[in-house]
């Protein structure tokens, strides 16, 4: 199903010009639950309290910490690289949320960039000040997760 969705959003952009192939967005909207991009440890606490659990990944991102519906991953001096909502609760500043109808995201933000990576494709809208991006999971047409994440 996942495949197939792919192929209706890559025939959509495919019809668009290559100015309008996808939406950027800027920076302030690497942000779920309040959570933004380069926010501090500190910060971090003060806005959603003491995580259920704190793991140490031993990769760039060293920390996640795991709350309810939404995980933080923070990098070097402590600050937020990577952010996870996989929960209403916690959206884009504009509105983008876990649970919703893909198609409402094309409301705030327009269509989506569909980007291979690694372990397949992911809709993605770049930042337009940065190397970061949200990238948005969708299953049967609903928006399953939200993230926003930067290219260390």
């Amino acid at each position: 199903m996942r495949q197939l969705l792919l192929l209706v959003f890559a025939s959509m952009v495919a019809g668009a010009s290559l100015a309008d192939a996808f939406t950027v967005v800027d920076d302030t909207q690497l942000s779920l639950g309040g959570i933004a991009i380069d926010d501090t440890r500190s910060a971090v606490l003060r806005k959603l309290g003491q995580p259920c659990r704190v793991t140490e990944t031993g990769d760039f991102l060293s920390i996640r910490m795991d709350y309810p519906g939404i995980s933080v991953w923070l990098g070097e001096g402590g600050r937020v690289g990577e952010v996870l909502s996989k929960s209403s609760s916690h959206c884009t500043p504009a509105g983008l949320c876990p649970g919703s109808p893909f198609n409402e995201a094309n409301v705030p933000y327009g269509p989506p960039a569909i980007v291979h990576r690694e372990d397949g494709p992911y809709l993605e809208y770049p930042s337009s000040e940065s190397s970061c991006w949200l990238q948005v999971i969708v299953s049967r047409g609903i928006i399953e997760s939200v993230r926003a994440e930067c290219q260390p």
